[in-house]
């Protein structure tokens, strides 16, 4: 339904949207979800040519930069998506920047004041008036704390909370209207993608977690020299202010200052590589933006890294799944290749057709004759790509952004390095991975959880069975069939849970069977992990056990 008391609130926005868009030749995506009706908008103006003859995918762009923040920031998630636009599409929205006039140093400066509480002056010693950076979100001011520490200040753009909240606000709108009304929307939850972006754009509104972000990724990069992470001044941080340590060092793709400094270009693009490596297969927690403005080439060849309102957790799942999907493409297996892209949820088995079966044996033929060293991590991915787009499946976002960061980072480390084998860096971190995967106290764990889950559903089978026949009886549920007694259907359905009970026992024994095995197997050397599958299987004996004396007293033996 369309919300008209948010519509009257925003009416003007609207409309500005609609001239952003109608002007760059995008009037007829508003006629079709039925904006224009809503608008009052002439048919004739909304198909109009556009007077600039230039491509759609650049149009879109400019369009998008002209429109503001919010949707720059769109631009820029929609270019992480290759399910759900073109690949000349994803290239031109790659290309938005965050880059805007900066706003006044003196109103940077009033609000300071009113987040922290004191005078400028009793905040620091010297607070450089020329902003160092502005984006669309905030700028950043270098200052000198009273103990001489150097810092850096982020402040947030004055009212960009409430702008950004209405874009939001409209876009849910359009999301929903979009949904109803294209094919896209038949395709996918158009709204759900949006409240996703939403959620993570007033996230980055919220400096206090983009400072929890760079505390955890410099907890996690402790052990490694080879990265240096900003600490985090909490004292002179609120969520619109943060206040961090001043990194010192030269923007990763300035090739000639990194040359001038006698760094070693190999050993940088080693590190950076090395970096998000670790964050991908070893923290599950990667920074999701690391384009060259936000990495610096800092002496000893220490990769500095800023900027982390874009981070991505990843969970156990994705990651065992992605290994499993790299491993079935270096041994050149396209059905563990297309079981990995099902349990990645980009592909169902109702997709998994002769034709995108067919596409994934090329994409494997593509390595058949390579060597690791001859591949290269950005054409594998945006082959990867171009067949989700080809077969107009799904891209889960975590997935898609760690793809794109991917690679980025390749990017970034070819610039340095152009013999650069990323695939040769990454091994033995899969490997480890791998191995961590294949670890019996991991298996065991493993093993114990779905036998719990088995037997939970074991157990409570035959009375979900007996509620189901029993609301049937009461006619809360309604059953057509042909079969004039209803009598017949009742036993087939309970024939049929008899069936299904009685293969859950039978998979309870055996898995106990298994973890007992596991046990007296890893028992020959003692220990904890010994005592631990015997439990778990003795654990699971006694659900199919207690199954059995349920069935027999249920009479359903």
């Amino acid at each position: 339904m369309w919300p008209l008391v948010r519509q009257a609130r925003n009416l003007g926005r609207y409309r500005q949207i609609a001239q952003v868009l109608t002007r760059y030749g995008f009037g007829f995506f508003l006629d079709q979800i039925g904006l224009a009706s809503l608008l009052s908008l002439p048919r004739r103006v909304l198909h109009r040519t556009p007077q600039i003859e230039l491509t759609g995918p650049v149009r879109l762009r400019l369009a998008l930069t002209e429109l503001g923040p919010t949707f720059i920031k769109l631009g820029q998630a929609l270019s992480t998506r290759p399910d759900l636009v073109s690949p000349d599409y994803i290239v031109e929205l790659s290309k938005l920047q965050d880059a805007v006039p900066p706003f006044p140093t003196a109103t940077a400066i009033a609000l300071i004041e009113q987040e922290l509480g004191r005078p400028l002056a009793a905040l620091f010693s010297q607070f450089d008036q020329p902003p160092l950076a502005a984006a669309s979100l905030g700028q950043v001011h270098t200052a000198t704390l009273h103990d001489g520490t150097a810092v850096v200040v982020k402040i947030q753009r004055p009212g960009i909370e409430a702008t950004v909240n209405t874009d939001l606000a409209i876009l849910t709108d359009l999301a929903a209207l979009a949904q109803e009304r294209t094919a896209l929307g038949e395709q996918y939850d158009l709204v759900d993608l949006a409240w996703e972006f939403s959620a993570a754009l007033r996230g980055e509104l919220d400096y206090r977690r983009e400072g929890r972000n760079a505390e955890r990724f410099r907890a996690n990069f402790a052990d490694f020299s080879c990265a240096h992470i900003p600490f985090i001044y909490w004292d002179f941080t609120t969520s619109r202010v943060l206040t961090m340590e001043r990194l010192v060092g030269i923007k990763i793709n300035d090739i000639a200052q990194i040359d001038t400094a006698g760094l070693d270009r190999k050993l940088l693009a080693r590190h950076a590589t090395e970096m998000i490596l670790q964050e991908i297969f070893s923290d599950g927690f990667f920074h999701a933006d690391p384009h060259p403005g936000n990495l610096f080439a800092m002496p000893n060849n220490v990769i500095g890294a800023v900027d982390f309102g874009q981070v991505v957790i990843l969970d156990r799942d994705l990651t065992r799944n992605l290994l499993l999907l790299l491993f079935a493409i270096s041994e050149r297996d396209v059905s563990g290749m297309l079981r990995s892209m099902q349990r990645l949820d980009i592909l169902t088995p109702r997709e998994l057709t002769p034709s995108i079966r067919r596409d994934a044996s090329r994409f494997i033929d593509r390595f058949v004759d390579q060597s690791l060293e001859e591949l290269s991590a950005r054409e594998t991915i945006n082959e990867l790509f171009a067949l989700v787009q080809r077969h107009r499946l799904r891209m889960p976002a975590p997935l898609a952004l760690l793809l794109k960061a991917l690679v980025m980072m390749e990017g970034i480390g070819v610039l340095l390095d152009a013999q650069l084998d990323v695939f040769k860096i990454a091994r033995p971190y899969t490997e480890q991975a791998l191995r961590e995967l294949a670890a019996p106290e991991r298996l065991a764990r493993e093993v114990l959880a779905e036998g719990r889950e088995l037997g939970e559903i074991a157990l409570n089978l035959p009375r979900q069975v007996s509620t189901t026949l029993q609301r049937i009886n009461d006619g809360e549920i309604s059953v057509t069939a042909h079969i004039p007694e209803g009598h017949q259907i009742a036993a087939a359905l309970m024939q049929a849970s008899i069936r299904l009970s009685l293969a859950l026992v039978l998979a309870s024994f055996v898995l106990g069977i298994a973890l007992l095995g596991v046990a007296i197997a890893l028992g020959l050397g003692g220990g904890t992990l010994a005592l631990f599958g015997t439990l778990a299987g003795a654990a699971v004996l006694f659900v199919g056990v207690a199954l059995i004396i349920s069935f027999l007293r249920r009479g359903l033996g």
